[in-house]
């Protein structure tokens, strides 16, 4: 598909960037961007999709403003709908949209247009097939629009982020995220009690575990496990307050889940990831202290896309304990 390159800094004075993903999927496009930033450093952006994930992100790319694409307002942008004239309202204004989907035929390419957005361009959200890190196409896709993406990204908490602290930082953290968006990317519970506890105990480290309502299924388990160890658990929490707390950590342990790919953009903890139908290559959250470690399975990685269709993670459950402990203890010695 081709693309003509985007309009010079001086005709753009507000941007709107579109992207609903998830915490992970709009991390992963961090480097994309504050390429798009950097290109206009003058304009107004406006980010749109999920408030919490963008709200994150708005000190690091000097946003002017975070809408809730779940709202009612933008659902004829969705469903190829006649614009409202309110719509059009709010939308003027913008001399460039940004719209981050997985297809070039999204609807909401349309909808902006028909807004009167003098320029609208698509980048794709992740790779429908192959094997191409999401990072690498993105900035493959904007090279054609004339944006140059630095593949490195660092996620910039706003001066005030210390308030929003829960750990004391005194101690050495070591943080557990036992979830993630989809229940067969997850590593087993009692793998990640023994090996927090092994290492809490050889390292002198606290444990604190992170679940959010896609956790609900094993609170029952983390409230009294956490209570009998004198760990901490962190529920439910703000992102902002999960940033905060990661900051403090020596260590994150998790899947591959939005909080993996927070933790390495903000460069503060070592990150251990474990993998199973998925593929690192696409997914792996980037950053210099970052280990990614797969599960024992020659069928891995077998997802498509965002389908996994193994009706068991073996690859995850084959994973044993004593190996993520020998990566996580190299880790934590190494400094």
């Amino acid at each position: 598909m081709e693309s003509n390159p985007l309009p010079p800094p001086q005709a753009v004075g507000r941007i709107l960037l579109w992207h609903q993903g998830a915490l992970g999927d709009l991390l992963l496009a961090g480097p994309a961007l504050l390429a798009v930033r950097r290109r206009y450093p003058r304009a107004r952006l406006t980010g749109l999709g999920q408030p919490q994930p963008w709200g994150l992100l708005s000190h690091t790319l000097s946003l002017e403003a975070v809408w809730d694409s779940g709202e009612s307002r933008w659902a004829p942008l969705l469903a190829s709908a006649p614009l409202p004239p309110e719509l059009r309202v709010r939308l003027a204004g913008f001399q460039l949209a940004l719209v981050f989907t997985p297809k070039p035929d999204s609807p909401v390419l349309v909808g902006l247009r028909q807004a009167g957005i003098p320029e609208v361009a698509w980048v794709p959200s992740f790779p429908e097939a192959g094997s191409e890190p999401v990072a690498a196409l993105q900035a493959r896709y904007l090279a054609g629009l004339g944006l140059t993406v630095d593949s490195s990204f660092r996620l910039v908490l706003p001066p005030d982020a210390e308030r929003e602290a829960v750990l004391p930082e005194a101690e050495n953290w070591l943080a557990v995220a036992p979830g993630s968006g989809h229940a067969k990317k997850n590593w087993p519970l009692s793998h990640y009690y023994e090996v927090s506890r092994a290492l809490s105990w050889q390292y002198r480290l606290r444990v604190v575990w992170l679940a959010g309502p896609a956790e609900a299924s094993l609170i029952a388990y983390l409230k009294p496990l956490t209570a009998a160890q004198g760990q901490v658990l962190l529920m439910d929490a703000p992102l902002a307050r999960v940033a905060a707390a990661l900051r403090s950590c020596r260590l994150f342990l998790g899947n591959d889940s939005g909080l993996s790919h927070l933790a390495a953009a903000l460069g503060g903890p070592r990150v251990l990831a474990l993998f199973g139908p998925t593929d690192p290559e696409v997914w792996a959250p980037a950053g210099a202290g970052v280990k990614i470690l797969r599960g024992p399975c020659p069928q891995s990685p077998c997802a498509r896309g965002r389908e996994i269709s193994c009706p068991q993670p073996r690859c995850l459950e084959d994973l044993s304990p004593a190996a993520v402990l020998e990566i996580a203890g190299a880790i934590l010695s190494s400094g």
